[in-house]
Formats: structure tokens, C-alpha cells, sequence
């Protein structure tokens, strides 16, 4: 079975570009109509190939739209308040047509009609009274830098004044018109969750200000991904312009730039930031948050201005917006005049340093403009403990900031819809909104696409809407893919839906069988096999017990969808292997390796993660092994290295050994321990940035959309502790 797409969302409007820019880079569009209007109101049906804002009459209103799957675009209907008579109606399209993890690489299109006093007032076509005039918009520097390996483009500007003069009708310098081309129609789907809406965040403080010397050449530039595996078949063959392409080498000219912190003010931000040539001031917002980077600026003279933003600051205080490999900079080429700047993209920052490299310039009302989840939330739960009441702040924040069109792991690096973090994202959006909309676009662009370019046959992208360009998948997040269907039939009840899937999921376990060896047991594994970001990753090879656990809950969770008592049968079976093979008589094994001889040989690694999917899987239970599991609940957790409990077992971090083990103590009734083990675990990542982190460490993502999942921990802990018998 199909989800049907359909093409009567449009009455007259058609799917249009620029004729000749259709599959070029980078390449930003704006469409502009005046209408008039006697109702005060109207809507706006938009679909695109990439993103875009919509603007009335100057005023940024709307962002697009909700991501879908190769083939398939998601139609959004806005109502727009609208002034009775004219109307400046702007929509604004970025196409970046490159492989990514955020966006699909897809010939550029835009298809759009307002309708308003019962008509249709403005529509993609390509001539005609009614149709939107079309535009190339020059200010934002093509050829630059991707913003990561998993996202497209960063952002350069060369602005004047008369840049979004458009917006109303008054075009300036960087605008050119362009001759518009139809392009083929389209396979469109509902948006399926409610409208987004879109609030302004301003900076809490302002932490510092300090001087800046430019053009200071490092002993080694720092490269990552996203400039050298460009077209590099050995790497991956990832789109984007080539250094030596380059207009603006953002990367190399941040670390160009030695900075002094001479006022450690920490002040109450003042709204207004006044800046000469070489100074800079970092601004910090009461939490990580996520949006379009908003300022209004004036400058008397030509000047250039950099932001850069990151979710903490360096050990001097600073901020470094290469630190996940991103290039976290927007750079501003201003010539002298007023403008109100929003960034393209949305990014999540906690701290935001505005650099003038020349000239001088005057900042006002900084502030983030949120994007965040548009389903209404439901929960609202505190406590008596003040430190679980930051946990659950922190945990409310990473849900929303990583719940917008589609679940994402996290809101800057990658904005990438990720397995495995979805499984505990549905768990969460049930809890925060009583529902599982976003949770359902989420499978549901799985479920479009039949297959999936450079994956073998049968499996599925570790992450999706995405274009990966080595080809790389999870097989291990396939298997959670499987266990997700279960948790959603289970959590919503929509049998009609999972039916839908079963053909998709028993071609996954076909190709997890012909990996099977002759006892059952996965080895082997292509791709990319995760367990965790810890020692438990190093022990993959050959045959991997945590893989094999998952399968066997994978066959289970496959069984109970489908009715199959074959796959039940067979996963109790292969539990019964990993039993005999895997466990020492005190722990579970990682792994066994083939020797020489062609025989697989036990080995020593062992692994506190290990330990974990033994219980989650199923493989182990407290009545089948009691003293492992006194062991695992007395002397493992977040205080084990300070006590120096067993060394020789290798540790688990946040993704998601950590999480496994919460769950375990959430599921056999531990309530105050799971209490006492989530501060351990989360207590200070909620003061430092207000938010969950993929790591135990600062050097991945500190807002991670899988880790919201602990305020469903803290709720049943919290509601239930001392009505169950640890």
C-alpha cells in the first residue's frame, strides 16, 4: 500500500523557477505580488524543493516547509493577516541543490497561490495578471563555504541599503528579474501539523567586549569535511564549490582572528551594541535557542561585520564557531545605510559575538527568532527539587528546539532527522503534546520511497530526508527503526498505519538474514555499525553482541506488528545463543573475532553499554541473572569513575548506554534512584546551556533532541516514587 500524493491542493497555480537556474548551487529566488485585499485575511498555499520565508508587507511571517521524502513535497497553508487594501506579498526560496543531511539535492521549484476575498490573488506562473514577478536575489554571496559536512551553504552578504526593497515593491541594486520556466508537476502531501509560529528571543547579557586583530595567519588552518571531501570520489563525493571556487574562505578568516577580552562586563543586555573597527562584544541568551540570527544595523560608512555563535564559550571565554566542524560565522559587507538583517537559516546558539572587521556599526534588538515545535504543548510539570525543575526546563527546550518540521538530532550541526534519536523523540512528543504528529511525517517519509540511492537493497537510510553522499547507513538503526513502529502502534494505537510498513520491514530483516551465520547470529555487518559514542563502537567486528541483541528485540518487536510467531520464535532463540556465547558468568561480552584458524574466539572486551542492551533486549533479566543485575544497579551509574567500580568495563555515555540504563531503572520501579542517577547525569548540562547533550563531553552537540526523552523519566519517577518496591 501507498500513501497517495495528489495535485489538487493548487487550483491555478503552477510549479515555476528561474529558467537556467534550475540545478545550480546556492542559488536564492524572490517571488513578489501586490494585491489588494477587503477581508483582512488570506491564505497561502506554498510547496517547495527548498526552503523559503514568507514576508507581508515587509514583516517576516513564515518559514517552510515540513521536509518529505525524494519525489514528494509537503504543501503548506498559511492564513495571512493582511491589511484591508494593498498588500506587499514576498516570498523568498533558497535552493542549494547539493547532498546534505538537512535537505534533498532536487532540481529547484517553487509552487505557491494566495487566495484571498474567495480568489486566487497571486500565483507561480509564468505570465499572466495575476502571477508572482520573479526575481534572482544577489546580495547573498554564492560561492562560499558549506556550513557543515551534514548542511549546505554558509552565509555571505553584500548589502546595501536597498537590499529587501523588493519585499515591498522597490527594487534595488542585487535584484534581478528573471524569465520563469514551468517545471513538471509535482507529487504533493498534506503538512499533517499544525502551522508554526515565530517569536523573538533577546539576549539576556552582554558577557564581554574586547579588541580583534585581523589577518593573523595560523602555523596550520583547521579543514574539515565539508572543505576537502568536495568531489573527492575517496571520501564520498560531497556537492559544493572547491576552495580555490571560493569567494569568501569564512573558516580560514575566523582563524585569522586573535581576540582580547579587556571588559568582563557581564551586564544586562542593553538592546543597542556600538562597534568600531576591531572591537567585538559577545551577547549570551538565557538558554541555547534556535532560529534566524535577527538584527536591525546602521553604519555612516562601509563596513564589515561578522557573527559568530556557538552553545558555549572556550575555556578564555571566547566563542569558537569552528568547534563542531561547522562554520558558524554570517559575514555582512555593508555599505553605509539602515537594514534589518535575519539570517537564512535557523541555528542554535547560546552566545553570539559580533566582530566589526572595518568600519563602524551600531547593532540594535539582537535577538534570536525562534523556530520551535507547532504543536501545542500539554505538559507542564514541576517539582519540589529545583534541580530536577532545571533538568525538566532543559528537557522541555531540547524537545521543542528539535521538533519543528520533523524530529532532528539536534538543531545546528546537522539539523538531520536521525533513527534511534526518533525512537525516544515519539516517546517524548507523546508526553509534551499528547500526540505523535511529527512523529508520524517522520516514519511517513520513510515509507514514500521504495529505495534509497547508494544503500544496499532492503535497508534504509540512518537518517531521512537526506542525501548522503558516501552512502552510508546504520544497520543498527534499522533495527531501531523496527522497534520505533512498535512503540508508535503502541503508543497511538494507528494499526492502520504500521500496516502500511510491513513490506518495508520484512525486507530489512531479509537482509539482516543474509548476514546470519549458521548458529543465527548477524556478523559481518557492512556499513556503519553504532553502538554508542564510547569503547563499545571499537568491538563491532566479526560477531557484536549489542547488535545481536537489538536484532533479537528487532525479530520481537517485528513479530508482535505482524502477528508473526516465526520471527517471535526466532528471536527467543537467537536470545538463547547470545546467552550461551556471549555471557563470561560475570558480564557480557562485546564481541567474538575469528582467529586464524577461521573460528570465532571469545574475546575480553566488555563494555557497561553491553551490559544494558543485554536487559533492554531481552537477552538478560533480573530473575535470569540477579547478581549481574545487583551488580549494574549498586555500583554502576554516574558516580562509578569517582568510586573506581570496575575498571576494566569500559563506559557508557549519553547516546545512549546512559539512557538505556535510565530506562531499565524507570522500567523495574527504581524511581528514587532513577531520580538521584538523572541529576548525576544531566544536572550540569542544564546549567551550563539549558539544554540535553549527544555526549557526556562538550565537544559534540549540546542540544540533542533524543535526550528530552528524560522528562517522561522524571515525570513517572516523580508521580510514582514510593508507590513501587525498588
Amino acid at each position: 500500500m501507498k500513501i497517495n500524493a495528489t495535485d489538487n491542493f493548487f487550483t491555478h497555480a503552477k510549479p515555476i523557477w528561474a529558467k537556467g537556474l534550475e540545478k545550480e548551487k546556492n542559488i536564492t529566488l524572490g517571488l513578489y505580488k501586490n494585491i489588494r485585499c477587503e477581508s483582512g485575511s488570506a491564505i497561502l498555499k506554498i510547496a517547495a524543493s527548498g526552503f523559503y520565508r514568507v514576508f507581508v508587507n515587509g514583516k517576516f511571517t513564515y518559514f517552510g516547509p515540513a521536509r518529505c521524502a525524494h519525489g514528494y513535497y509537503r504543501v503548506d497553508e498559511i492564513e495571512l493577516n493582511l491589511k484591508k487594501g494593498g498588500n506587499h506579498i514576498a516570498i523568498e526560496t533558497v535552493n542549494y541543490y547539493v547532498n546534505s543531511f538537512y535537505s534533498l539535492m532536487q532540481s529547484g521549484f517553487i509552487e505557491a497561490e494566495l487566495v484571498s476575498d474567495g480568489a486566487a490573488a497571486a500565483v507561480t506562473d509564468e505570465a499572466g495578471e495575476n502571477a508572482f514577478e520573479l526575481y534572482e536575489l544577489c546580495e547573498r554571496i554564492r560561492r562560499v563555504q558549506r556550513y557543515s559536512y551534514q548542511r549546505p551553504f554558509a552565509e555571505a552578504y553584500r548589502l546595501t541599503e536597498d537590499f529587501c526593497g523588493w519585499r515591498t515593491g522597490a527594487n534595488g541594486a542585487n535584484v534581478s528579474p528573471r524569465s520563469v520556466i514551468i517545471t513538471d508537476e509535482k507529487c504533493l502531501l498534506p503538512r499533517n501539523i499544525p502551522e508554526s509560529t515565530f517569536t523573538e528571543v533577546s539576549p539576556c547579557s552582554s558577557v564581554c567586549g574586547g579588541s580583534a586583530v585581523f589577518g593573523i595567519k595560523p602555523e596550520k588552518y583547521r579543514k574539515d569535511r565539508s572543505l576537502i571531501y568536495i568531489k573527492n570520489p575517496a571520501s564520498g563525493n560531497l556537492e559544493g564549490f572547491f576552495e580555490n571556487e571560493l569567494c569568501e574562505h569564512l573558516s580560514d578568516e575566523v582563524q585569522e582572528i586573535r581576540s582580547e577580552i579587556t571588559d568582563d562586563r557581564r551586564t544586562e543586555y542593553s538592546g543597542n551594541t556600538a562597534l568600531g573597527a576591531g572591537e567585538f562584544e559577545i551577547l549570551e541568551f538565557p538558554c541555547e535557542k534556535t532560529g534566524f540570527i535577527t538584527a536591525d544595523i546602521k553604519c555612516s560608512e562601509e563596513s564589515v561585520l561578522l557573527f559568530l555563535f556557538d552553545e558555549i564559550l572556550t575555556e578564555n571565554g571566547d566563542v569558537d564557531p569552528l568547534r563542531l566542524e561547522c562554520c558558524s560565522v554570517i559575514k555582512l559587507y555593508l555599505a553605509p545605510g539602515e537594514y534589518h538583517f535575519m539570517s537564512a537559516e535557523p541555528y542554535g546558539l547560546k552566545y553570539l559575538k559580533s566582530v566589526c572587521v572595518s568600519g563602524s556599526v551600531m547593532i540594535n534588538g539582537i535577538c534570536i527568532t525562534e523556530t520551535v515545535c507547532p504543536v501545542p504543548i500539554a505538559f507542564d510539570y514541576k517539582t519540589d527539587d529545583e534541580d530536577i525543575n532545571k533538568i525538566l526546563r532543559a528537557a522541555h527546550e531540547t524537545f521543542i528546539q528539535n521538533s519543528f518540521d520533523l524530529f532532528t538530532d539536534c538543531p545546528t550541526r546537522e539539523r538531520a532527522g536521525w533513527l534511534c534519536d526518533s525512537f525516544f523523540l515519539g516517546r517524548a512528543e507523546k508526553l509534551y503534546t499528547g500526540k505523535n504528529l511529527i512523529e508520524k511525517n517522520f516514519l511517513e517519509n520513510y515509507l514514500l520511497s521504495e529505495n534509497y540511492e547508494n544503500i544496499p537493497d532492503g535497508m534504509i537510510p540512518m537518517c531521512y530526508p537526506a542525501d548522503v553522499d558516501s552512502g552510508g547507513f546504520i544497520p543498527n538503526w534499522a533495527m531501531w527503526f523496527i522497534l520505533e513502529l512498535n512503540d508508535y502502534s503502541y503508543r497511538t494505537g494507528d494499526s492502520a498505519f504500521i500496516s502500511l510498513f510491513m513490506d518495508k520491514v520484512y525486507r530489512l530483516i531479509g537482509w539482516f538474514e543474509s548476514f546470519e551465520n549458521a548458529d543465527g547470529l548477524l556478523e559481518g555487518l557492512p556499513g556503519w555499525v553504532f553502538i554508542e559514542w564510547s569503547k563499545a563502537n571499537d568491538f563491532v567486528q566479526d560477531i557484536n553482541f549489542p547488535s545481536n541483541m537489538l536484532y533479537s528485540a528487532a525479530l520481537s518487536a517485528a513479530g508482535e506488528l505482524f502477528s508473526d510467531e516465526k520471527l517471535k520464535q526466532k528471536s527467543e532463540k537467537l536470545r538463547e545463543i547470545i546467552r550461551e556465547r556471549s555471557f563470561d558468568g560475570e558480564f557480557f561480552r562485546d564481541n567474538e573475532v575469528y582467529n586464524k584458524d577461521g573460528v570465532p574466539s571469545a574475546t575480553q572486551n566488555r563494555t557497561e553499554t553491553c551490559q544494558y542492551y543485554a536487559f533492554f533486549s531481552g537477552v538478560a533479566t533480573r530473575e535470569l541473572y540477579p547478581e549481574l543485575w545487583e551488580r549494574l544497579t549498586t555500583e554502576f551509574g554516574p558516580q562509578r569513575a569517582e568510586n573506581g567500580n570496575y575498571p576494566e568495563i569500559y563506559p557508557s555515555n549519553a547516546f545512549i548506554g546512559n539512557f538505556l540504563r535510565l530506562e531499565l531503572l524507570r522500567e523495574n520501579g527504581y524511581y528514587s534512584q532513577l531520580l538521584k542517577e538523572i541529576k548525576g547525569y544531566f544536572l550540569y548540562m542544564a546549567e551550563l546551556t539549558g539544554t540535553l547533550w549527544e555526549h557526556k563531553n562538550t565537544f559534540a552537540s549540546c542540544n540533542h533532541g533524543f535526550a528530552s526523552y528524560v522528562a517522561a523519566l522524571i515525570y513517572e519517577a516523580e508521580e510514582r516514587n514510593g508507590t513501587m518496591p525498588n
